[in-house]
């Protein structure tokens, strides 16, 4: 399955991690000339602070979940891909995932569990 993202002339920023650190990152780059591509092996952001409402039947599951795809729909420089990092090649300047290889200018890691480096 190719990771399908669009070719561009712009460089390209890959995020990876759709917590909090990820989120605010993307956010922040709607502005910049680049290519945001943002990845995360979930396709929604929980805010974990209310999860125990959830737990207690106090909120709704959907209330403290949100679409990833969600938060980018305005936002035109950027596309998000649902899939699990497996390694990255700084030398190389390119990531391998589930989906296959991609290549970036600029690398932004907010995930939470660690990724290897090789």
């Amino acid at each position: 399955m190719p990771v399908n993202i669009p070719t561009t002339n712009k460089p390209r920023i890959v995020v990876i991690g759709g917590g909090f650190g990820g989120l605010q990152v993307v956010r922040n780059l709607k502005s910049v000339e680049a290519q945001i591509v943002w990845i995360d092996k979930e396709n929604y952001h929980t805010f974990q602070p209310l999860l125990y409402q959830v737990a207690t039947s106090g909120l709704e599951p959907d209330s403290i979940a949100y679409p990833l795809r969600q938060v980018i729909k305005k936002q035109d420089n950027a596309v998000f891909r649902m899939t699990e990092v497996q390694n990255i090649k700084p030398k190389e300047k390119s990531i391998e995932t589930a989906m296959g290889q991609i290549f970036y200018d600029f690398l932004v890691i907010a995930a939470i569990n660690g990724v290897r480096l090789q």
